[in-house]
């Protein structure tokens, strides 16, 4: 899935790999630039109460996914958690990118 925000172009990889689930985002640029950037996943159970929420810095293109997955810089869900937030048989996920503001 490819996404254009802030004028940059940004992809995003969903991956289930021995009962672990995995997501992370990329920015097609440096890894400098890729810093700038943070992603926001939110979880929600079906009952609409219960949520996760992970913030990390979105990663560079020049990084594969499986490298990140490994590296534990992106959102990581054991199976017996994810289960709690299936919806029709996928993780209702939502994404949300922002700028990161250094002080």
């Amino acid at each position: 899935m490819f996404v254009s925000h802030f004028c940059e172009l940004f992809t995003y990889h969903k991956s289930r790999k021995d009962g672990i689930y995995y997501c992370a985002v990329q920015l097609f640029g440096t890894s400098s630039e890729a810093a700038k950037y943070k992603c926001q996943f939110k979880l929600y159970a079906a009952n609409g109460v219960e949520q996760i929420s992970s913030i990390f810095f979105v990663r560079s293109s020049s990084e594969d996914f499986e490298t990140i997955f490994n590296s534990g810089r992106c959102l990581r869900l054991d199976e017996v958690t994810a289960q709690n937030f299936l919806v029709e048989h996928d993780v209702n996920l939502t994404i949300t990118l922002s700028k990161v503001w250094h002080v």
